[in-house]
Parts: C-alpha cells; sequence; structure tokens
C-alpha cells in the first residue's frame, strides 16, 4: 500500500511537528525505509507493552457509526483443506464470520470513511498484553473505496452480558447452516468515539497482507457463557502467534488502557 505521507497512524502532518516531518523518510511504522535497505515485515498481531506505548493528545478521533439494529448472517468459515480433513479439522484459518447488510455500519477518520465489511472473533485473542491472552478477541473488519483495510479489535473477558452473546450461544457448526440473527445492536459493540491503541500491521490470516490500519479499543467484556460457546468450537484455539514489532511505533489516546 502506498504511504500515505500526510498523516501519521491518522496523525496530520501539521500536528506531528518538524521532527516527526523529518523521520517521514525512515520511519518504519509508516512504510518508508532508507535507499537501499530491506523493508522489515509489519505483520499482525503484535503483543502490545502498555508501558513502551507512546500516549498522543489530539489524535483524530475514530468515529463509528453502527446501526442500532441490523439483520446479520453468521456462518462458519474454513480455509481449504489440503489434508482433507473435512467438516472434523479445524485451524487458525477458521472462524465464526458475521455478515453485517450494507449501509450497517462505517467509520470514519479525518474525515475519511471505511466500511463495515464483517466482524468475526479468535479465541485465544490474537494480540496480547505484556504476553498474556484474553480469553476472546473480536476484529471488525472495514474497508474504504480503495479496497484498503482498517480493523478494529476488541480484547474480551468474561463479566457482564452483551449483544455478543445473541451470536456466540447461536454459532453454527461447521459444515452447518448459517444462523440468521435479526435486530442485532451493533452500536453497542463499539463506542461512538473509543479510545484507542493504533498501529500499521497485516490480515491475521492468509494472505496476510499488509498495509491494514489497527485500532484496538479498551477491553470489554461478554458472557462466560457467550466465550465457552465460541471456544467450544475451537479447543485448540483460531489464533495467530504474535508477530514482531519490528521498530513500527505504537501510539494511543491518553485514555486508553488494557487491564484485564
Amino acid at each position: 500500500m502506498p504511504v500515505d505521507r500526510r498523516s501519521l497512524l491518522g496523525l496530520p502532518l501539521a500536528a506531528a511537528g518538524a521532527t516527526a516531518v523529518a523521520r517521514l523518510a525512515t520511519d518504519p511504522a509508516l512504510g518508508a525505509v532508507a535507499p537501499g535497505a530491506a523493508r522489515p515485515a509489519r505483520q499482525s498481531p503484535i503483543d502490545i507493552r502498555p508501558d513502551r506505548v507512546r500516549r498522543v493528545a489530539g489524535l483524530p478521533p475514530l468515529e463509528v457509526h453502527y446501526a442500532r439494529s441490523a439483520a446479520v448472517s453468521v456462518r462458519y468459515v474454513s480455509k481449504d483443506d489440503p489434508a482433507g480433513g473435512g467438516c472434523q479439522a479445524r485451524g487458525d484459518q477458521e472462524t465464526e464470520e458475521v455478515d453485517v447488510e450494507e449501509g450497517a455500519g462505517h467509520v470514519t477518520l479525518a474525515g475519511h470513511r471505511w466500511d463495515l465489511l464483517q466482524l468475526h472473533f479468535h479465541t485465544r485473542s490474537e494480540h496480547t498484553v505484556d504476553g498474556r491472552h484474553f480469553p476472546l478477541e473480536l476484529h471488525l473488519v472495514h474497508q474504504d473505496a480503495a479496497e484498503r483495510r482498517l480493523v478494529i479489535g476488541v480484547l474480551l473477558r468474561p463479566g457482564r452480558r452483551s449483544e455478543l452473546d445473541r451470536i456466540l450461544v447461536r454459532l453454527p457448526q461447521e459444515c452447518g447452516q448459517a444462523v440468521e440473527v435479526p435486530d442485532l445492536d451493533l452500536a453497542s459493540l463499539v463506542p461512538r468515539r473509543p479510545r484507542t491503541l493504533r498501529y500499521r500491521g497485516s490480515l491475521t490470516t492468509d494472505p496476510y497482507t499488509e498495509g491494514v490500519r489497527w485500532f484496538l479499543t479498551v477491553p470489554r467484556t461478554t458472557s462466560r457463557a457467550g466465550i465457552d460457546a465460541f471456544r467450544s468450537l475451537f479447543p485448540d484455539g483460531d489464533s495467530r502467534p504474535t508477530q514482531p514489532l519490528a521498530g513500527r511505533r505504537v501510539v494511543a489516546d491518553p485514555g486508553w488502557h488494557a487491564r484485564r
């Protein structure tokens, strides 16, 4: 993906300061390197070290515009199985994916729009905090007009019930029929202006395409029953191991935290 030299992980260049401007040519977080140097991989997920995250006041807010009532379809998604294991084979390339109707949700960042395509789950969480996993992670996948991706990641811990329980307790089995869930309150899944951690990375499943903008919210809760229902389908997990940070910068709103 071409480097957007007008922004620094969503921070307007004018607000980044002269020092940040001078770093544009070599900052790995922006995908640019010195002439002749090999560009390090920028893969996801990553391990988050809160004490090394740079809090930046005045980052352009991520504005979330999700419907209060949307029809969604939940289906079991699996990649090609070269071993021929069929419906009994499970792996990190499989999950439960929730397709949303067109126009049910979008986000804006500095006036740029990204439409919600689908959401899905991973267990254990793909992103870790100081090397520790959360039991479940939600990914809300968005795409803009140029087919670039933006993903909101939500680390989930057991606690108060959420709208996600309406999905998690009715998951279709592998090779089973999709499950329709009417009137899902998408707007309850993420605050309208979430406090986020931001970095540039990749998709976490094949083909691991880079150039993805990642926004991790403050962790949220869903019921233990919902978490256990998902984990029962993936007893060995369906998450990718964390990848090297490789010099990338990780920034966050001042109010962001990842306490368990």
